[in-house]
């Protein structure tokens, strides 16, 4: 009898072994996932963010691979606020200087507009499109010259960013995207509009 409780006790360490084991091998692989570091958005982080997925979208609309971008003419203009389009602000304008780090970075040739008369925005249906003046800013020596157009909602807490490509021969929206900005004490500061000479900070808090 004592023989069989023996061998009984044996075979139930041997099955649970192989548990103990198991669970002791991924807790630290849990514990390595659980202390990764949460990257924080700051103006950099979001525009380079936004970037890529202008440019992934770019890559696969036209079948480009990794260095046939070079040769493509950027022109990054200054998102405007969606409720005005004539409205901008220190941040929109920080968010296109980090917009054109990144493409010159990666490759392409980038062209700078600072005013904004030769990109107007005309508000049809609820969206915009760049009028027929954007034939201005094509450049024969390039391939092709591409827009990086958007707009900005702001909200107590957030700033939403919505950046396209636009073709400028064509106003063909060539790729889309969309980040959302936390704002913190000096990021706010930045928010005032080009308009506002109070510093108005917004009193609703939407979330997106």
């Amino acid at each position: 009898m004592l023989r069989y409780i023996f061998t009984a006790l044996v075979l139930f360490m041997c099955l649970l072994l192989p548990l103990a084991v198991s669970a002791g091998s991924n807790a630290p692989a849990q514990d390595a996932t659980s202390c990764q570091p949460v990257a924080v958005k700051t103006i950099p982080v979001v525009a380079d963010i936004l970037a890529e997925q202008l440019d992934a979208q770019l890559r696969q609309k036209l079948n480009l691979d990794a260095g046939d971008v070079e040769g493509y003419g950027v022109i990054v203009t200054t998102p405007v606020a969606l409720g005005d389009l004539e409205e901008s602000s220190g941040l929109a304008r920080q968010m296109g200087e980090e917009l054109s780090r990144w493409f010159v970075t990666s490759g392409y040739k980038v062209q700078e507009v600072r005013k904004g008369r030769s990109v107007l925005f005309e508000p049809r249906g609820g969206e915009f499109i760049l009028t027929r003046r954007t034939h201005v800013l094509a450049n024969e020596n390039v391939r092709a010259t591409i827009i990086v157009a958007g707009t900005y909602t702001q909200t107590m807490n957030r700033v939403r960013f919505n950046m396209r490509f636009i073709h400028a021969p064509t106003n063909e929206v060539l790729a889309m995207a969309t980040q959302t900005l936390p704002l913190n004490a000096e990021m706010r500061l930045l928010t005032v509009g080009s308009n506002d000479t109070r510093g108005v900070v917004p009193s609703v808090g939407t979330s997106f």
